[in-house]
């Protein structure tokens, strides 16, 4: 449903972390989002705006919380677009709230699931990492009993929408949709991937945009991507190492322990206090510059009871701690008790947020300059507060020590299966280097005229490291670009040793590319520190998939700010992506995020055979529905520029169609060739690129293969990917085209199977760096 310029979303949740989180979720949406903490101070909403209201009502009564529910709804323009979010373990006033939104009289959908914390819904049963909300421990902080279902939670009858309606095709979906909603009851809808959600969301938007939508922050991610709106702006930069950050944890999720004592590990100060004394208690010594951290004491297991007492107690502590600052300090508040109190002792009354560091973690602004971040208690993993700290505060300085150069022996050869004249080639074969394949490598600094390439680690629990390590000591990388890995320095150690280049490389820690040296035999790296010693090869890991956007956001940040011409990434796990809480389909989406393009096209490039996609990760059926003349006009247009840059004078364009034999002149399909390829194909006839279709996709590749065509447009993720594999996939090369920094990829995944067993071939890797050589600028240029 498209945002109307007279539109308004109103959002209300019953703490502190889930306010912000909604906002969060919202945020892609408009820039004018804000968190109220108190709802009767606000005055109108200008027109576009999304005001999320923390009604701090988790403690409250049943009837006390309905009472601010209504009081928040009262008034509301017509058209206002409203969202309750609830807590995703369903605890909470949630059944009195419910029925308060139901006394409204618009209707309500229920869609508890939160997909990226692997909480579903399937059958009106909540389950947690598969396991049903009734037979685990996630409520083992509270004083009642889970309950048994959703239904069972509201303490009402329910009209059930299940994953049978919810994944049929759309108008079987709103018929299902609508006879749940004439019930009058409220509809719980299932849900186990965030398609689901967006499919639930699309057909009640639809149906009746007046519906409340009621869901965790998994169906708020939803409207936001269904309202639509550009990606949110990139977070503030790190605050001074010099400036105080106290890091208030109340929460008795047991991650917490190891959360702080991680970050107690990087030098932060621990103030650990006891429950909530009837005296004042010992003074504090004075909040000084750096992290300190505030926590209540763990003498034994937590008492729900005394779960308020507690954050007022740590929220007086705090405001203490923060009147002997140095000077203005910033905040990081886990568990959204515990985050209301602090803001409420601070006078704190809104909120501005600007973007999230790790699922949940919502990265906020209060008016008067204070940066603060809050996440819910049960969130994030052992490594979620040094992410959050390294996000809000630069490392301390420091003098660059460059260590000794050991003797440097003739790197060896890395094991690709291909000739060193079939690198030579490389993919673009008509290409101009930025180098020539000869010049020696630049040996300090950014002095050089070689291209700097930041090279991110992909999955450090794939073969990512494996193929890095020997692709930057083979010699003619050196000859074409600078590198500077964005990483961990101890898991390409460890990869090193695998694959007994031990004593033949030096891997070293730099702060960034100038403080680098590019000498045989070294690898320059920006040493993220995110992965445990432990992590297992061939494993799927939350914390592996969210250091792995870590250093895509790095390096994202590197080639925005000129420090590097390029990016080569290696593979990323999505399922490990999405554990770790940052929900984007690949690389291509979530580069795109990070440099601020709504549009991007996915390059597969080999010697035999040149793909650009129309579409990627999205379902077959949303393919076909999205393929429109404007996005084939364009996709072949960047396909056009992308070949013209790297020295394809005049590019001959094979565009595929989108049904069997590109639909037999209408025997197969409904036109779609017609309809959506052929105006697009005239109008970039007309502009003198010589695009030829739609043709038969068998007979494209074959052509395509044997050289009649220099690139190829394929309209789906599988049309293209499939040949492409069978034709050059060891030798692959996956381009971003369309961004702001030339980005190249490996084009193989992570290939669990044989991670950490030193037999991955790095030739993908090493055509990859060749071709952001060919590709980036010059940097004195």
């Amino acid at each position: 449903m498209p945002l109307g310029p007279g539109q308004r979303v109103l959002a209300v949740a019953d703490d502190l972390s889930g306010a912000a989180e909604t906002a969060a979720a919202l945020l892609s949406r408009t820039t004018r989002t804000r968190v109220l903490l108190d709802p009767r101070t606000d005055t109108p909403a200008p027109a576009g705006t999304t005001t999320v209201f923390d009604l701090d009502s988790r403690q409250l009564s049943a009837v006390g919380a309905a009472a601010r529910i209504t009081a928040a709804l009262t008034g509301l323009a017509p058209d206002t677009v409203v969202c309750k979010k609830v807590d995703s373990l369903l605890r909470g006033n949630l059944a009195s709230e419910i029925a308060a939104l139901a006394a409204t009289g618009r209707g309500v959908l229920l869609a508890p699931a939160l997909p990226a914390e692997r909480r579903t819904v399937r059958d009106g049963v909540l389950h947690t990492d598969g396991v049903p909300l009734h037979t685990g421990d996630a409520w083992r902080a509270e004083t009642a009993a889970p309950p048994r279902s959703v239904a069972e939670a509201l303490r009402v009858p329910v009209a059930l929408l299940g994953l049978q309606a919810v994944r049929g095709p759309d108008h079987h979906l709103r018929t299902a949709l609508r006879e749940a909603l004439a019930t009058g009851l409220p509809v719980v809808a299932d849900a186990e991937t965030d398609a689901d959600l967006d499919a639930t969301l699309a057909a009640t938007l639809d149906i009746d945009p007046r519906v409340v939508l009621a869901g965790s922050a998994g169906l708020a991610l939803a409207l936001g991507r269904t309202l639509g709106g550009g990606p949110p702006a990139p977070l503030p930069p790190p605050g001074p190492a010099s400036r105080p950050l106290l890091v208030v944890v109340g929460t008795a999720e047991p991650v917490a322990a190891e959360q702080v004592r991680r970050l107690v590990t990087d030098g932060a100060a621990l103030y650990a206090l006891d429950h909530a004394p009837s005296h004042p208690g010992p003074a504090l010594p004075p909040l000084r510059p750096g992290i300190t951290v505030l926590t209540p004491r763990q003498d034994g297991p937590p008492d729900p009871a005394a779960a308020r007492s507690i954050a007022r107690h740590l929220a007086r502590t705090a405001a203490a701690l923060l009147d002997t600052a140095p000077g203005p300090a910033d905040l990081v508040l886990t568990g959204g008790e515990t985050a209301r109190r602090v803001l409420d002792a601070l006078g704190v009354r809104e909120l501005r947020p600007r973007g999230q560091v790790h699922h949940g973690a919502v990265l906020a602004e209060t008016p008067d300059g204070r940066t603060v971040v809050t996440r819910p208690g049960s969130y994030g993993g052992p490594d979620s507060l040094r992410l959050i700290a390294r996000a809000l505060r630069a490392p301390a300085a420091r003098t660059p020590t460059t260590p000794t150069p050991p003797p440097t022996p003739a790197p060896p050869a890395p094991k690709p299966r291909r000739t060193s004249q079939d690198h030579a080639k490389g993919p673009f074969m008509n290409a101009t280097p930025a180098a020539a394949a000869g010049t020696a490598p630049t040996t300090a600094g950014n002095t050089g005229a070689l291209p700097v390439i930041a090279v991110t680690m992909g999955d450090g629990a794939g073969i990512g490291p494996e193929v890095i390590v020997p692709a930057l000591l083979d010699a003619g990388t050196l000859s074409r670009i600078r590198p500077v890995v964005v990483g961990d320095a101890e898991r390409l150690r460890r990869a090193a040793e695998l694959l007994g280049l031990a004593d033949q490389v030096e891997i070293v820690t730099v702060e960034g590319p100038a403080d680098a040296e590019f000498t045989p035999g070294r690898i320059n790296v920006i040493d993220l520190g995110l992965l445990p010693a432990d992590l297992p090869w061939g494993k799927l890991s939350a914390v592996a998939g969210d250091a792995a956007y870590q250093y895509v956001r790095v390096a994202s940040e590197l080639a925005l700010s000129g420090a590097v011409q390029g990016i080569c990434t290696a593979p990323l796990n999505k399922e490990a992506l999405h554990a770790g809480g940052h929900l984007y389909p690949g690389h291509t989406e979530l580069l795109a995020h990070l440099t601020g393009v709504e549009e991007v096209s996915m390059m597969l490039s080999t010697d035999t055979v040149k793909v650009i996609h129309v579409t990627t990760h999205i379902g077959l059926i949303d393919a076909v529905a999205r393929i429109e003349p404007g996005l084939v006009e364009r996709t072949v247009r960047r396909g056009h520029d992308a070949l013209v840059r790297a020295g394809v004078e005049h590019p001959v364009i094979g565009v595929c169609g989108i049904n069997p034999h590109a639909g037999e002149n209408g025997l197969f399909g409904y036109g779609e060739e017609e309809e959506k390829i052929v105006p697009a194909l005239e109008v970039l006839r007309a502009d003198g690129i010589d695009a030829r279709g739609p043709l038969p996709a068998d007979t494209a590749f074959f052509l395509a293969g044997r050289g009649d065509y220099d690139l190829i447009v394929a309209m789906y993720h599988d049309q293209g990917h499939g040949p492409v594999k069978i034709l050059g996939l060891e030798a692959g090369v996956n381009l971003t085209v369309g961004l702001p920094v030339i980005r190249t990829s490996v084009d193989h995944g992570t290939a669990f199977d044989i991670a950490g067993t030193g037999t991955a071939d790095p030739g993908s890797m090493i055509e990859a760096l060749r071709q952001a050589a060919a590709l980036a600028p010059n940097p004195t240029g």
